[in-house]
């Protein structure tokens, strides 16, 4: 899976023959054969020609909008699967509060699980994590006992607070990072987790209309308008393994500084340059290899994501009798 990202501010896509090409002024900055793309990710003042765009949209190549700190803004997306009996069947099961209930379950336990098995793959010996880790499978355990979607959230929220009170643990350095906060970002951890969650999110919902779900109709994140709830429940168990294992691999290793950032009079966003590396080091995340968990074969965490909401597909339709979340090896 190729995805342009266009970060450069003023850039224009054009269309020529087979090919994308993206110019600023006169100057050629990108060239990319169409057989090669399967996502256009477009930051800040970003331009596409309506020619562009058809020929995009004809050859089921999504183009997503963020702004240029990273935040979603809307997609063009081609059109849905044409299989009515998914959607069908995702609404029915969203009608019934018992099985909307056992679905939400599954997805908090898959990113609850994965939360505790992330620390574990970290070796540490430090108190703050040990706490953290038995704070995270004390809610792990309680929230077979929920009733409601209300009472799930909450144990969710304390087991990913948890979470991060490890997560913090990791940093070599102080990066300002007390808790995860987004609405703006204040430091560059939670900026950098953002703009990571962001762009999962984005494969997701992709994943989603590829199989045919509407991607607005969820079981965990109930409804709200402009919301893809369905894509925000099946990315839990991949925010761990994904974006903060990446986050931290950067900092830790020195390939993103606090220098990569400036502060604005409302939040903090990266430079330039290093939103360049950034998107160029998660795609070859998404790209990378391992031996998938539960199936013989190897497999990269793009292919991952769409094995999941696949296998959803197969659960919703009953197919499959119970929906297994992704889980990562310690």
């Amino acid at each position: 899976m190729a995805i342009l990202y266009i970060t450069q501010q003023g850039a224009v896509l054009h269309k020529s023959g087979n090919q994308i090409i993206v110019k600023k002024d006169r100057e050629v900055l990108q060239e990319i054969p169409i057989v090669q793309l399967d996502e256009v990710v477009i930051f800040g003042n970003g331009h596409i020609t309506t020619q562009t765009i058809g020929y995009l949209l004809h050859k089921n190549i999504p183009v997503s909008f963020l702004s240029s700190r990273g935040k979603y803004k809307g997609k063009l997306q081609p059109p849905y699967a044409k299989d009515t009996l998914i959607r069908k069947q995702q609404y029915a099961v969203a009608g019934d509060p018992s099985r909307c209930l056992e679905l939400a379950k599954c997805f908090v336990r898959g990113k609850l699980t994965n939360a505790i098995r992330f620390t574990q793959r970290q070796r540490s010996q430090n108190t703050e994590v040990k706490s953290a880790v038995r704070a995270t499978r004390q809610t792990l355990e309680r929230l077979e006992r929920a009733e409601t979607l209300e009472a799930l959230l909450g144990y969710e929220g304390s087991g990913t607070a948890a979470h991060y009170r490890a997560f913090r643990q990791f940093l070599t350095r102080n990066w300002g990072f007390t808790n995860r906060q987004f609405h703006p970002p204040p430091d560059p951890i939670n900026a950098m987790l953002s703009l990571g969650y962001t762009l999962l999110h984005n494969h997701v919902y992709a994943f989603i209309n590829v199989v045919g779900f509407d991607p607005y109709c969820g079981y965990f994140h109930q409804p709200r308008h402009g919301h893809a709830a369905l894509a925000s429940d099946l990315m839990e168990e991949f925010r761990q393994i994904i974006v903060d294992g990446y986050v931290l691999t950067l900092v830790n290793n020195n390939r993103i500084r606090p220098e990569d950032f400036e502060q604005t009079n409302k939040d903090i966003r990266f430079t330039k340059e290093a939103l360049d590396r950034f998107l160029v080091g998660y795609y070859g995340r998404m790209q990378q290899t391992f031996q998938h968990p539960t199936r013989n074969e190897k497999t990269t965490y793009l292919r991952s994501i769409e094995l999941q909401v696949r296998h959803l597909a197969r659960v919703i339709t009953g197919k499959d009798a119970v929906y297994k979340p992704f889980l990562v090896r310690v």
